[in-house]
């Protein structure tokens, strides 16, 4: 059963930054890979502990690995929280360090 997706305010900005990025290219392209993270988004929401834990970077953090990219989430009572979409090459601590000192 699908629980609740949550997304958190970094999604909306993911997205489109890797969008952009594979549409220079391949518009098409773009398109697919949006649905098929949309449908990944769907599959965690149906296995909240899926992904690997991460409670090294933030509390609670699970990652699931798509492609060249990783899923960055939380599970929640009613689902999940989307919280991160980052390409694997990019520097995931110190993202989540900047993230955790914007919280403060």
């Amino acid at each position: 059963m699908t629980g609740k997706i949550y997304f958190s305010e970094y999604i909306d900005t993911d997205l489109e930054e890797i969008c952009a990025y594979i549409a220079e290219r391949d518009g098409e392209a773009a398109h697919e890979l949006i649905l098929d993270i949309l449908d990944i988004f769907r599959l965690i929401s149906e296995n909240k502990l899926i992904g690997t834990l991460r409670s090294d970077v933030m509390t609670g953090l699970r990652r699931f690995p798509f492609g060249n990219y990783n899923i960055f989430y939380f599970p929640t009572e009613s689902g999940v929280e989307i919280f991160r979409v980052l390409h694997s090459s990019r520097d995931e601590v110190q993202i989540f360090d900047d993230a955790i000192d914007t919280l403060n």
